[in-house]
């Protein structure tokens, strides 16, 4: 689903038809609006999931450099 015009000319596009929200019933102009809402939660779990990732490559790289350390202060010993 896709929204096109927003605004008071707003009409959605399903399936390659377009139709306007205005001649919608409540029920679906209330889908419309779930749908939105659940693609804004997308944009924000896809933006949260990125940060865990780059999060999580840096502690595997100071692990990485904390067990090297601790290799090399074993050997010298």
């Amino acid at each position: 689903m896709q929204l096109i015009n927003p605004g008071e000319d707003a009409a959605i596009v399903l399936n390659g038809t377009e139709y306007p929200v205005k001649n919608l019933e409540e029920t679906a102009k209330y889908y419309v609006d779930q749908v939105q809402d659940l693609n804004v939660q997308m944009n924000q779990l896809k933006a949260k999931l990125h940060q865990i990732e780059v999060a999580r490559a840096g502690f595997v790289s100071l692990l990485t450099v904390e067990l090297e350390s601790v290799s090399k202060n074993v050997e010298e010993e």
